[in-house]
């Protein structure tokens, strides 16, 4: 257990260490509604715009465009934190020499991050399209008086979630309301109006909207 914990703590599997435990901690989140599922919103139309830049323009190039940004992040950092870990366990542990075991790291962090990307890719771009899906409307005009479940703990004028069932996975919508009208998870919602600013849907309670 020791051996393990050296392991995960060295040059350069914490990095990968600390990664998986920030997506640990945000997937615990997501689960109790408390983050988005694309808590990077990157728009899932990119595959088709060539000008992309930055990291829409890497997706693009990756094929992995319209896939949430944070699924893509927690197999990058399995596959990362495996091969780092590894690459410790059977190399770098034994360079005596710290300044040649920090440089033999920091080699072994980008042949890492470049096949853990590339893995990714090869892992998630067959189910792109169903991935994609999960954040993707089918329009904003077939939504508006469709009802919704409360998935976020709270709903207010700044944030808020709920799924939409669609006969497949759900579809996951940023929602807004005025605080005082006190919507919880669990609550069902009339979806009444679509603001493109904030890419959210504004809703009423069911029994408000029936009355």
């Amino acid at each position: 257990m020791n051996l393990f914990f050296q392991n995960s703590l060295a040059f350069p599997s914490i990095i990968f260490s600390a990664l998986l435990i920030i997506i640990l901690f945000y997937w615990l989140c997501a689960a109790f509604g408390l983050l988005d599922i694309d808590l990077f919103n990157i728009d899932s139309e990119l595959d088709i715009n060539a000008d992309a830049t930055g990291l829409a323009g890497w997706l693009t190039k990756l094929g992995l465009a319209g896939i949430p940004v944070t699924i893509i992040l927690t197999f990058f950092t399995l596959f990362g934190w495996f091969i780092s870990y590894f690459a410790v366990h059977w190399g770098i542990r034994f360079i005596e020499n710290n300044l040649l075991r920090y440089l033999a790291g920091i080699i072994v962090f980008f042949i890492v991050a470049f096949i853990s990307l590339n893995l990714t890719a090869i892992c998630l771009k067959p189910i792109r399209k169903k991935l994609a899906a999960l954040n993707k409307p089918k329009s904003v005009q077939q939504l508006i008086g469709k009802l919704a479940t409360v998935r976020s703990g709270t709903v207010n004028e700044v944030k808020g979630e709920a799924i939409l069932e669609d006969g497949g996975a759900g579809l996951l919508l940023q929602i807004r309301a005025p605080s005082a009208e006190n919507i919880q998870r669990g609550d069902r919602v009339m979806i009444i109006s679509y603001d493109a600013l904030t890419h959210s849907y504004q809703v009423v309670t069911e029994d408000e909207f029936r009355h």
